[in-house]
This record gives structure tokens, sequence and C-alpha cells, in this order.
């Protein structure tokens, strides 16, 4: 299963957060039928600073926005990625930083079009453990819609989105679609 779990409210950020992300993965993996010990598990993180539980295959990706903390669990390696669509120069930022068919989603879509490729790139990173401004492929294909899977190193990459407010972007990025099921963590 598949499970993210949301709180709105103040958190933690960082490695003080961990013990949030240790709470919801119990809760996860006690209706999964799994039986580890979080309150004994070390969360470490990548050289690029993806965290990861040792020694307990349980694959999770944080995200928050404002005030807004989400965290996805699953059996496969997963990014999530969340963002609050707010005024920005968004064409400068496109034209330095996306490919040329993501340049041209922007300026089909404007600032929420920016948005849908920022949230991708950062889910697809996640997902891999690579850093944000490195090689990757592009979010969006020739005729400017927005790629649902990807191939990247001869690996299937695809992206799944979860419906948020008008204001969110939110997108899952794993090496198959999913099924999603959302949890309060309160």
């Amino acid at each position: 299963m598949n499970s993210i779990y949301l709180y709105e409210g103040p958190f933690e950020k960082g490695d003080k957060g961990f013990p949030m992300i240790k709470e919801a993965a119990r809760r996860h993996a006690a209706e999964c039928g799994m039986d580890f010990d979080f309150d004994e598990a070390q969360i470490v993180r990548e050289e690029k600073g993806k965290p990861y539980f040792v020694d307990i295959p349980l694959e999770f990706s944080l995200t928050h926005s404002g005030q807004l903390w989400m965290c996805l669990f699953s059996g496969l390696p997963v990014g999530l990625d969340l963002q609050q669509v707010k005024s920005l120069e968004y064409e400068k930022i496109a034209d330095r930083q996306y490919t040329e068919e993501e340049q041209c989603y922007v300026r089909l879509w404007g600032l929420a079009g920016f948005f849908d490729i920022w949230v991708r790139k950062e889910a697809f990173c996640k997902c891999t453990g690579q850093g944000l401004f490195t090689e990757m492929p592009s979010m969006a294909d020739e005729n400017h819609d927005l790629c649902e899977e990807i191939i990247w190193q001869g690996k299937t990459y695809c992206f799944t989105e979860i419906p948020m407010a008008d204001d969110l972007k939110c997108v899952v990025c794993s090496g198959e679609k999913m099924e999603i099921e959302t949890r309060i963590l309160g």
C-alpha cells in the first residue's frame, strides 16, 4: 500500500522533523501489518540529502509548503513534491533552468504551468536521489504536454498528480503509476 500522511499546522523541519516522519511511518506500518521498531529506527541521508530508514525496507518522501506537511510511504523508491502557486519571476527561472519543451509549456500555461513542471522536477529528484539542477529529462514533450511517464538511464518513471487546492500543485514520481491513499496525521 502507498500512503500519504498529511499534517496542517506548525512542524519541525530538517532532522528535528524526524520524529514526525517516524510517527507517520509507525501508523503506515501498523495499517500494512508490518512490524518495525520506529522508536529505535535511524533516519540518515544519502550524499545529496535524500533521507531513508537504516535497516527498514520502507521508502518515503517528505514535502511541505507553508503550514502543510506531507510524507509518502511505499515499498518502491518514490518522490513527492508540493508547491504553493505564488507570484514570482517564473519566466526568468524557466529560461535559465527549463528545457526548450518545458519553456514552451510555461509560455502556454503561465505561472501554473511553471509550477506543473517544478513539482515534477522536484519529485523526480527526490525519487532518484539526484540534485535538482543536474542533467535530467524534460518534464514536457515535443507537443508541449506534461509527461506522464519518462525513461531516464534505462528506467521508467511515472508521475501521479495529487489533487489539492487550486493554489497547490502536488506530484508523486515512482517507477510505476501508483494508487495512493491519504491519511491525516493529527
